[in-house]
């Protein structure tokens, strides 16, 4: 495995962490006083976080920008993180061994950068990344390549040889049409295994099974 750059995504992927995100939009949005009806579930349903919560804004009347709803959303999502997600595991030992051999790390997430560098600081493994970068910041979501790219950038790295670890199926056809060496990861809460495995160049159940 020839390698110099490695673009990392969060949930599902370093962190056991995807299942914070089952239900969390209207759990979120009943701290805020929000009680959702049958009819803002069907309003809200294949939207992104990014594309809901400006939506979410005129449709319950909140004073609130967009900012500053992201900003609580992102504060939630951070406490859950703290309190229900682990590192994936022998992830750390892999950083580790991707540090001694000079390897740059960045992170390219849908989540937020606050949140994750919660539960990075908690288990000591925010010092591994030498930038981190969210759909949010960029503002395109992992169905075209942008946050890789600008990861891709910060690192320095060269392409041919940085590759994107990833356990979503379609943010990893994303990265491997883009042109990157695609390592998949699985995790349950993706249910299309099959086409994840065949699409990357590795794949595999934990990282102690990567040689470098």
């Amino acid at each position: 495995m020839e390698i110099t750059g490695a673009i990392f995504d969060f949930d599902g992927t370093l962190f056991d962490s995807m299942p914070v995100w089952v239900g969390v939009r209207e759990k979120f949005f009943n701290r805020l006083g929000i009680t959702m009806t049958v009819d803002d579930h069907t309003f809200f349903k294949g939207l992104y976080s990014s594309q809901a919560l400006p939506l979410a804004i005129e449709r319950f009347g909140l004073k609130l920008t967009y900012e500053e709803i992201l900003t609580l959303f992102f504060d939630y999502i951070g406490e859950l993180y703290l309190a229900n997600s682990v590192p994936k595991n022998d992830i750390i030992e892999f950083l580790e061994k991707l540090k001694a051999k000079g390897v740059k790390i960045g992170i390219a997430t849908a989540s937020g950068e606050p949140a994750i560098k919660l539960a990075l600081e908690k288990f000591g493994m925010l010092d591994y990344f030498q930038t981190i970068y969210s759909t949010y910041t960029v503002g395109v979501a992992k169905t075209e390549s942008r946050v890789y790219d600008v990861v891709l950038e910060e690192l320095g790295t060269d392409k041919v040889t940085t590759w994107v670890f990833e356990d979503a199926l379609y943010a990893a056809k994303t990265a491997k049409m883009s042109g990157y060496k695609l390592v998949g990861i699985y995790d349950e809460s993706e249910k299309r295994q099959e086409e994840l495995k065949a699409l990357a160049d590795i794949y595999i159940h934990n990282y102690a099974e990567i040689e470098l």
